[in-house]
C-alpha cells in the first residue's frame, strides 16, 4: 500500500513539474527554448552552481542521459557541495540525506517511497536554481581586509580600546 501511494504520489509531482503545475498563461516555448534560456541566465555564477543546476535541469527534463534517479542526484550532489552558492550547496546537503537513505534502503519495502523522495528532491533543486538572482546573491563576497579582523589566524588581535 505504502509503495502503491508513493508510485502515485511520484508521479503526480512528475506531471506538475513537467507541466508546468499551475498558474500557466497559456504561452509555451519549445522545450529546446527553456534550456537554453536557463543556460544563459546562468551566466555570473561560478562553475559548480551553474554544473549542479544545469544537471538538475536535465535530470527533470531527462536530458543528457540524466533522469530523476539516484546516479542523477549524485551528481548533482557532488557539483553542489563545492558551489560557492550557499542556497545549492544546503540544497545538495538535503538532497544527500535524501540519497543516502534510499541507498541504504535497497530492497527494504520503503525501497520505493525512499527512491520517489530523491526526486522530488531533484525537482526542489531545480527549482532552487530557477532564481538565478538569489543565487548570485547566496554566493558570499570576498572581502579586501579593512579595519576588521586579519585573516592570518597566527596574527595576535588587538583588543585595545582606542
Amino acid at each position: 500500500m505504502r509503495a502503491t501511494t508513493a508510485a502515485i504520489a511520484t508521479s503526480v509531482l512528475l506531471t506538475f513539474a513537467l507541466t508546468g503545475c499551475a498558474g500557466n498563461d497559456g504561452t509555451t516555448t519549445a522545450p529546446g527554448a527553456a534550456t537554453a534560456a536557463s543556460a544563459a541566465d546562468l551566466s555570473g555564477l561560478d562553475e559548480s552552481t551553474a554544473t549542479a543546476c544545469t544537471l538538475a535541469e536535465n535530470a527533470v527534463l531527462g536530458k543528457a542521459g540524466h533522469d530523476l534517479d539516484l546516479e542523477s542526484a549524485n551528481q548533482i550532489i557532488t557539483a553542489g557541495k563545492t558551489a560557492k552558492s550557499t542556497m545549492i550547496s544546503t540544497q545538495a546537503n538535503v538532497l544527500e540525506v535524501s540519497v543516502r537513505k534510499a541507498e541504504a534502503s535497497v530492497g527494504d519495502a520503503d525501497e520505493q517511497i525512499l527512491v520517489a523522495a530523491v526526486s522530488s528532491g531533484i525537482l526542489k533543486f531545480r527549482t532552487v536554481c530557477q532564481d538565478v538572482e538569489a543565487l548570485k546573491a547566496s554566493i558570499p563576497k570576498a572581502t579586501t581586509g579593512g579595519s576588521g579582523a586579519s585573516s592570518d589566524p597566527d596574527e595576535p588581535v588587538d583588543r585595545s580600546v582606542s
